[in-house]
């Protein structure tokens, strides 16, 4: 009966169960491996870039750091139109009504470097051609709008989301997911053997049974086989 699992009952119980271990961690492997092929849809992910530059640039010939501050601070507003409810939905008019704006919203990420001009609209899909059109639509309608929202038009599409055929998957990541499910397995491996050391209410030495049940312990008989007992060969009549 064991009321406390020692490092050795535990390391004994590892070598009992290898078998039990292994398979454990070769189902979840496998389970993660059958969802990856066949259950889970790739996500691809498709980019335009938009500079944010003052027009009258052009005409100074030059730049100076209050023009470029200020174009900085105009970005994190711009990405906020990007995902505004009026963007969304010429977006959503220009490809169909095929997604509505809240579906847009969760398919783009509108991101930008830091100290960057530069505003980046990435959108996610399991068709990269939808992402490309979603993207580059955003970008279009974005630079058609803005004019009209804010009375000004400093806003230039820098590049375009192009399919080339070519196209990688961002999601899922396999790599990262086959590792998780590794490590997934070896943690219910090993809690399997926790649970059934726990469960086990058996003695496994004597000193358990003076222990827990408080009796002397004279002797111990050892379990033999048939092939360990002497042979005798018996004649009839003696």
């Amino acid at each position: 009966m064991n009321e406390q699992i020692s490092l050795k009952k535990m390391i004994l119980a590892i070598q009992k169960n290898i078998w039990w271990l292994v398979g454990i961690i070769g189902v979840t492997v496998l389970g993660m491996l059958i969802y990856l092929e066949y259950i889970a849809a790739p996500i691809y992910q498709e980019n335009t870039q938009i500079l944010v530059n003052q027009s009258e640039r052009e005409k100074k010939n030059s730049l100076d750091s209050q023009t470029v501050e200020a174009d900085l601070q105009l970005v994190n507003t711009y990405s906020a139109i990007i995902l505004s409810p009026r963007i969304l939905n010429a977006v959503e008019h220009d490809l169909g009504n095929q997604y509505d704006a809240q579906e847009l919203a969760e398919k783009i990420q509108v991101k930008n470097a830091t100290n960057s001009q530069v505003i980046n609209i990435a959108v996610e899909d399991p068709d990269p051609q939808i992402a490309a059109q979603i993207a580059n639509s955003t970008a279009q309608i974005f630079t058609e709008e803005l004019p009209k929202i804010m009375k000004i038009d400093n806003v230039t599409t820098l590049s375009e989301a192009k399919i080339s055929g070519r196209e990688k998957p961002v999601a899922p990541r396999k790599t990262l997911m086959m590792t998780l499910a590794f490590f997934v397995g070896i943690l219910f491996s090993f809690g399997f053997v926790f649970i059934k050391l726990l469960l086990d209410r058996t003695f496994t030495s004597s000193d358990e049974v003076e222990e827990f049940l408080g009796l002397t312990v004279l002797g111990e008989v050892c379990a033999f086989q048939n092939d360990d007992l002497p042979s005798k060969n018996i004649k009839g009549g003696e």
